[in-house]
Order: C-alpha cells, then sequence, then structure tokens
C-alpha cells in the first residue's frame, strides 16, 4: 500500500516543483566582467508572473557561465533598484545604491567573492 502512495505523491510534487521554475524568467539588465576574466557580476530582474513585484536582484558567476533561472545567489531586493556594481579587485565586489529597497537576500561572500555594501 504504501508503495502505491509514493508514486502519486512524488509525482505531484515533481509536477509542483517544475512548473513553478518554468512561470519565472530572469532579464539581464547589465554584466560586469571581474578584471581578471574570470567571474561575473549580473544584475537582473527576475519576473514570476503577474504576481511579482518589482525586483533587483545580482549573481556572482563563473565568467563562462550562463545566468540560471534562479533568484540571485549574492542580492536580492524587494523593489526595482538602482543598483551599482563595481569589481574592486579579482575577489571583491562593492554593490551599492540598495536604497530604501527591502533586501530578502543579502550575501557577504558567494563563489569565492566577497562582497561589500558601501552606504
Amino acid at each position: 500500500m504504501k508503495k502505491l502512495l509514493a508514486l502519486p505523491v512524488a509525482l505531484l510534487i515533481g509536477i509542483s516543483a517544475s512548473g513553478c521554475g518554468e512561470k519565472c524568467k530572469n532579464e539581464s539588465i547589465s554584466v560586469i566582467a571581474s578584471p581578471d576574466g574570470k567571474t561575473k557580476a549580473v544584475v537582473f530582474h527576475r519576473n514570476c508572473g503577474a504576481t511579482t513585484a518589482p525586483n533587483t536582484q545580482v549573481s556572482v558567476l563563473p565568467a563562462y557561465s550562463d545566468l540560471p533561472n534562479i533568484q540571485g545567489n549574492a542580492l536580492v531586493l524587494d523593489a526595482d533598484a538602482p543598483v551599482e556594481v563595481k569589481w574592486v579587485s579579482d575577489s571583491m565586489l562593492s554593490i551599492s545604491g540598495l536604497g530604501a529597497a527591502r533586501v530578502s537576500h543579502q550575501l557577504e561572500e558567494t563563489n569565492g567573492v566577497s562582497i561589500a555594501y558601501p552606504k
């Protein structure tokens, strides 16, 4: 009996999980390469349909990779903010211009890059 229930439950979980990602789309605003060209910072907006509030996000990625269809791995703001991204060195990024936007995700290090958020 447990095996009979496991399959439908697994299918429902799989369908609901895959459906969420397909509705969302990332729109790249700018790409800033690190000084050594090995890494990049991508500023983008993530749209998940009519109920999505304006947002600005930042991901730090290897230079050769595409922007994945997931939320930013460095910064997620719940507003359309004019963030300014600058490389201080090959492994140090500065992100400013957050303004009064609500921060829902903010890291000080990701993918081997330290991130500063000067006021």
